[in-house]
């Protein structure tokens, strides 16, 4: 059965950049310690997908009327391969990660990863379409296929206690959450803020990394390397941000931009005009509020433009960035791009090589999964977007769990190689663990 409406235009932006690479289809990583196994997950795959109306959802028709339709004749794709010796983990993230979903067929694939030389240690790899869910929806929806294994592998029932539940059904968002957003912004605002935003490029003269490889779109892949900031360090991080009148996400910016402007300018001593795309969690801004545990896209982003001297205070860009996101927020900004999406988008694949950012970030807080004691523990979980198609833009994904930060860098290369995406990832650790150890225990 068809659903009444077509895709809004963010919904069909992430179908149109799904066919070019699967370019910011979410990736969802969790590592296990405990006996799951392909009959454990297949059996919770079949049971989350009777809970989740969207994960029967399929995209169809012409990119100009491309609609939803519900068909439960296809099952969450699954599959499970061993670590061998020349195939790594972040092998496997890879090809996740550059792989499109045929979203005629699914919108949710599933890789389980087992290693013979650790048994007892698996990983879980989902991939899910953008068009029906978001970081913070992906995670939540990874947290349920985790607690639903946790119950079959412990053989309880599939009951939960008074204190934890799993994920609710999805609540279909087209209608209403397209109806709130033409509430509130005209296409008149749309329009105008696009024409602001270019100007703003143009009178600061944004800087970007210089490409090291062009190649046409067809031909670029998504890269990746992965940090950690230790318990300690992410609690240092925290207290800190709040003894500087900052946040968490103003110093990720800050270290971004500080590790970016340094690559810039490489060793000369001038200042550095860049801009910062901060992704936005709609979810508690519109009315009613909606909770992580409902699926869809609820997410823009915030411009904020910076020029870095060349010893530029690493608090003072913090506040710097804080400041101009939560004017954009006062101002909701960040619904202004939303009716004009696709065209922006449509805009920037005729014209690749352009960039509207020169860093991106997006944070996802702390991780909390309501817990069941069983067999299995989640040792850790994290997220990253693909980056197929936006050329010379410095991405992080973060997210924390059990304390301890999780920090996906990503690039579209060859525009950007796999050396200087490391270099650029270590810079912003660096810069992160040194104010970290400003202060005392």
């Amino acid at each position: 059965m068809s659903r009444p409406e077509k895709l809004i235009s963010n919904e069909q932006v992430m179908e149109i950049l799904n066919r070019y690479g699967g370019s910011l289809n979410i990736v969802i990583i969790s590592r296990i310690k405990g006996d799951i196994n392909q009959v454990i997950l297949r059996k919770t795959l079949d049971l989350v997908q009777s809970n989740y109306p969207y994960l029967d959802y399929l995209i169809v028709g012409t990119l100009d009327n491309l609609h939803f339709i519900s068909e439960n004749k296809y099952k969450i794709p699954l599959d499970t391969l061993y670590f061998e010796q020349d195939i790594s983990l972040k092998d496997l993230i890879l090809r996740e990660l550059n792989t499109p979903l045929e979203s005629s067929k699914y919108l949710l694939r599933c890789l389980l990863v087992l290693d013979k030389q650790e048994p007892d240690t698996k990983y879980l790899i989902t991939t899910i379409h953008h068009a029906i869910s978001d970081g913070l929806s992906s995670v939540r929806l990874q947290a349920e296929i985790f607690n639903y294994c946790q119950i079959i592998a412990s053989e309880q029932n599939l009951k939960l206690n008074s204190s934890s539940s799993l994920i609710s059904p999805t609540l279909s968002l087209n209608n209403s959450f397209l109806q709130w957003i033409n509430n509130k912004i005209s296409i008149v605002n749309s329009i105008y803020f696009l024409g602001m935003l270019r100007i703003k490029m143009f009178v600061h003269r944004i800087e970007s990394l210089k490409s090291e490889k062009d190649v046409a779109i067809e031909l670029r892949s998504c890269g990746i390397t992965q940090r950690y900031l230790s318990p300690e360090n992410t609690k240092k991080l925290i207290k800190l941000c709040q003894l500087e009148k900052t946040t968490v996400h103003g110093a990720l910016c800050s270290a971004m931009l500080i590790a970016v402007a340094n690559k810039i300018r490489k060793n000369k001593l001038r200042k550095v005009n860049i801009s910062c795309a901060s992704y936005v969690d709609l979810r508690r801004r519109i009315k009613p509020e909606v909770s992580p545990e409902k699926m869809g896209m609820l997410i823009s982003f915030l411009m904020s433009f910076h020029t870095l001297k060349s010893e530029m205070p690493f608090w003072e860009l913090a506040r710097d960035v804080t400041r101009q996101i939560n004017k954009g927020l006062n101002r909701k900004d960040m619904f202004k791009p939303l009716l004009v999406l696709r065209k922006i988008i449509e805009n920037f694949l005729v014209n690749s090589e352009t960039t509207f950012a020169t860093v991106s970030v997006t944070n996802i807080g702390e991780i909390k999964i309501p817990k069941i004691e069983g067999k299995l523990i989640l040792e850790e979980i994290s997220f990253v977007p693909s980056n197929v198609v936006f050329n010379r833009i410095f991405t992080v994904a973060v997210a924390t769990f059990n304390e301890k930060m999780t920090l996906n860098f990503i690039v579209s290369q060859p525009s950007i190689s796999q050396e200087t995406l490391e270099l650029l990832a270590d810079d912003v650790i660096y810069s992160l663990t040194e104010v970290c150890n400003s202060i005392n225990n």
